[in-house]
């Protein structure tokens, strides 16, 4: 296990600087689903002391990335068919609520940006830079949830992303790769429905998006047993 410290955006506390670099390297899959999170292990390579790296890992257990299994200690959250449906159940609930409000809201800036993302996102899904497409992906949703100005909605978002983010980096060579010409399109029609103010357009395209993703997770676990 090697943990990266990220460069902080400000000061930060030890258990802040924890939690951060666990929680990075759980998104990034560089700590696999089920792997043991050793407290010894995490103290002596990140240079503190137990106490910050036992905060730092009741954090993420909150967040549902760790969890503590009885006479093993604390491990990475598998990635199971439960959780697959709850990340992209919250998800759907959650751009429900931001399309119709950005809907409501767009700017000729947001449109501008959400118009260069897709942009961005063709011109690497031609390439063939599927890893690339998903992190555009990311920040074509996040940017939607930011043309609501509603903060707390916003960072509903990013915390459903990061649980997404994880889950497609997971399946990345096997999923993500046969889903994104179809997901692309998917995109292009929110963004003219968000333009047209077509809100049970929005609704159902949502609802399209984010089950086809679900399916295409489920079908794989189904095939290799999960």
């Amino acid at each position: 296990m090697q943990l990266e410290i990220a460069p902080p955006v400000r000061p930060q506390t030890k258990q802040e600087m924890v939690y951060r670099a666990l929680r990075t390297a759980i998104i990034h899959n560089k700590l696999q689903p089920g792997q043991r999170l050793i407290i010894d292990e995490i103290a002596q390579q990140l240079r503190v002391s137990h106490i910050p790296v036992r905060e730092a890992l009741q954090l993420l257990q909150s967040e549902g990335l760790v969890e503590t299994i009885p006479h093993a200690g604390a491990t990475v959250t598998s990635i199971s068919r439960d959780s697959l449906v709850e990340v992209f159940t919250l998800m759907e609930g959650i751009e429900f609520v931001a399309t119709r409000i950005a809907a409501s809201r767009l700017t000729p800036d947001h449109v501008a940006k959400l118009r260069s993302l897709l942009a961005d996102m063709d011109t690497v899904l031609r390439t063939g830079e599927h890893e690339r497409w998903g992190d555009l992906n990311s920040s074509f949703h996040r940017t939607i949830a930011r043309a609501t100005g509603m903060p707390l909605l916003v960072e509903m978002t990013d915390r459903a992303f990061d649980q997404w983010d994880r889950i497609r980096r997971y399946f990345f060579s096997t999923v993500l790769s046969h889903r994104v010409g179809q997901a692309q399109q998917e995109h292009h029609a929110i963004v003219q429905a968000l333009e047209e103010h077509d809100y049970p357009r929005l609704e159902e395209l949502v609802k399209v998006h984010n089950q086809s993703a679900l399916n295409a997770y489920m079908e794989h676990l189904a095939q290799v047993g999960g």
